[in-house]
């Protein structure tokens, strides 16, 4: 039988990507192109959230959102152009390192981004590949077994829960 624990409600994921967003805002110069690329279902979902709440910051900025399918390339559109640009990797959570290393790839073989970075919503740890977020929303170990999911409401992060083997 499986147990559920809500991780984050809504207000939590609220607070955690405004945070995030004005965490990511500082990384940026004014005059410098910032790429979302966000992951899958879950993490484009993530990624337009995020977009919203950068809005107040942009101003005059150009950024660009985009949702890559890492699972399904058959159904992507070209990435663009990240030659020179901030390129900013967001999936809702991040475990093994896999998705985000395949992305990352892909990016790689597109241009040469001036910097990338990976936002993640949640971190799970237990890493297979070098790869790590960073910025979070939360970091929570989990054991072998145990699964986490971003439940979505209307396209929006709406919980994120632990599935826990009882």
């Amino acid at each position: 039988m499986k147990r559920q624990i809500v991780l984050m409600d809504k207000p939590r994921i609220e607070r955690s990507l405004k945070r995030m967003a004005i965490e990511l805002w500082e990384k940026l110069t004014p005059e410098q192109e910032l790429v979302i690329v966000g992951l899958n279902e879950r993490g484009f979902a993530t990624a337009k959230v995020l977009f919203e709440y950068l809005k107040p910051f942009h101003n005059e900025s150009v950024i660009d959102l985009i949702q890559y399918d890492v699972k399904n390339l058959t159904h992507n559109k070209p990435l663009p152009e990240c030659s020179e640009k901030f390129v900013l990797i967001i999936d809702d959570v991040i475990f093994s390192g896999k998705t985000m290393f395949d992305a990352v790839s892909a990016i790689i073989s597109a241009g040469e981004p001036e910097r990338i970075e990976v936002l993640t919503l949640l971190d799970r740890g237990h890493r297979k590949y070098p790869i790590k977020s960073n910025i979070t929303g939360m970091t929570i170990p989990t054991k072998v077994g145990e699964h986490v999911e971003v439940m979505l409401s209307k396209e929006k992060p709406e919980q994120v829960v632990l599935f826990k083997n009882t």
